[in-house]
């Protein structure tokens, strides 16, 4: 699992599961959840779908990160 930190799911009740990641969109806000925490937080950036990956600015760091919707669940939330 990655080193990011976490915050409590329960912080962003809002926030919707997305199920295709063809319905994300560079400009997209999105949480990267996985066993209940959520591990990142951030602007779509570009999208893969035939790699089942998106590419986040990290709303906590700035980083560029690329996230797995295999190892993920996406979830859309406000900016």
């Amino acid at each position: 699992m990655p080193s990011a930190s976490t915050s409590s799911v329960s912080s962003n009740p809002s926030a919707r599961r997305i199920r295709n990641i063809r319905s994300v969109h560079r400009g997209d806000h999105v949480e990267a959840r996985s066993g209940g925490h959520v591990y990142y937080r951030g602007e779509v950036r570009d999208t893969a779908p035939g790699l089942a990956t998106l590419w986040l600015r990290d709303e906590e760091t700035g980083a560029h990160t690329a996230v797995s919707t295999e190892d993920f669940t996406i979830w859309r939330t406000e900016a």
